[in-house]
């Protein structure tokens, strides 16, 4: 939880859907409670900003957070079509590929944990 705070902070705002999802998930699975996530989201937030803002504000040479100011222009001010847009297809046909390389060929694997998960929350009983 702590990783993906510190990525969403700093390298990536898209990474707030991954940390979304995977943070819904372990609080349905219990395996984190809601003052334990907001414990751990505000604290690493903090300190993750405290570490990125100066040293981005001396490479920019003005105080910034870039990823801040990306979600800002991108989402408030809607303004993303700015940077260029694609073809509708480009996405399936060039981003996705590149992106995922060979980590389809992983996919299948993903089935075999998907069923344990299921099978321990029915020894359990939480799966009723």
């Amino acid at each position: 939880a702590i990783l993906l705070v510190v990525g969403t902070a700093i390298f990536r705002c898209d990474l707030l859907l991954l940390l979304g999802s995977i943070g819904l998930s372990w609080l349905v699975l219990r395996q984190l409670t809601i003052p334990e996530a907001l414990k751990i989201g505000i604290t690493t937030g903090i300190v993750a900003l405290f570490l990125t803002v100066p040293l981005d504000s001396l490479l920019w040479q003005r105080p910034v957070w870039p990823e801040g100011e990306v979600f800002y222009f991108n989402t408030i001010l809607g303004k993303s079509k700015e940077w260029g847009t694609s073809p509708w297809h480009w996405y399936f046909v060039s981003a996705l590929p590149k992106a995922m390389l060979l980590t389809l060929f992983l996919v299948p694997l993903s089935v075999f944990r998907v069923v344990e998960v299921l099978v321990g929350l029915e020894r359990t009983g939480r799966l009723s």
